[in-house]
């Protein structure tokens, strides 16, 4: 749950009176323990671990800031684990595999156009190797393969992709064959490493950007 407040002296009295004295004890009871709460300049955030703690939450705030005189607006989110991000709890998230399934082709296709526009890989695969030399001898194989955008520090490998998928098929492909002692991780890009590689990174992936 997100309050938004005009002023940052409202934050700082909502954060005091939620969960010190000033509520009273039965706006105290229905707002639980399973509420964590947070603020920063003119917002307060109230996590719930189910959406009828965090709407009750939402009525608890309503009522401490009419009665404290502070304008201000809430909005419930919550946490789409397929898109790993907040979206509107009115949304409603996908409950037959067909659903999911459907939903997570739409945001393969949403990150590849989005690294496809930007330059940028959305997905990582991170190679942690046992030394240095490992790594470089790991780097120039992948380039000999056609991997020619691997990005190289000192003793582990980066290699971007346009997708989740692409980024864990590549991975699957690499895991057997890698040096004693190495790992490998997949992972949200960071994009600082990609952005000074050619407008299209992922044209030398062999067909893996789609």
């Amino acid at each position: 749950m997100t309050v938004d407040l005009r002023e940052a002296s409202h934050s700082e009295q909502l954060l005091a009176a939620l969960p010190a004295h000033e509520l009273e004890d039965e706006a105290r009871r229905r707002l639980g323990k399973r509420i964590a709460i947070s603020g920063s300049d003119e917002q307060v955030f109230l996590y719930a671990d189910t959406e009828s703690a965090a709407r009750e939450a939402q009525k608890v705030v309503g009522q401490v800031l009419a009665d404290n005189g502070m304008p201000g607006t809430s909005r419930l989110d919550r946490w789409h684990h397929e898109e790993q991000r907040w979206e509107d709890a009115s949304v409603p998230l996908p409950r037959t595999p067909e659903e999911e399934r459907v939903e997570h082709e739409r945001l393969e296709r949403e990150e590849t156009a989005e690294s496809q526009a930007t330059g940028l890989a959305t997905w990582e695969v991170r190679i942690q190797l046992s030394s240095h030399d490992d790594a470089r001898a790991l780097a120039e194989r992948l380039e000999n393969e056609g991997l020619h955008e691997v990005v190289r520090r000192w003793s582990y490998l980066l290699v971007g992709t346009a997708n989740e998928d692409d980024a864990r098929e590549l991975a699957r492909r690499l895991q057997d064959d890698l040096p004693r002692g190495a790992s490998i991780h997949v992972e949200p890009g960071g994009g600082v490493a990609w952005q000074l590689m050619p407008s299209n990174p992922f044209a030398v992936f062999g067909g893996l950007a789609g």
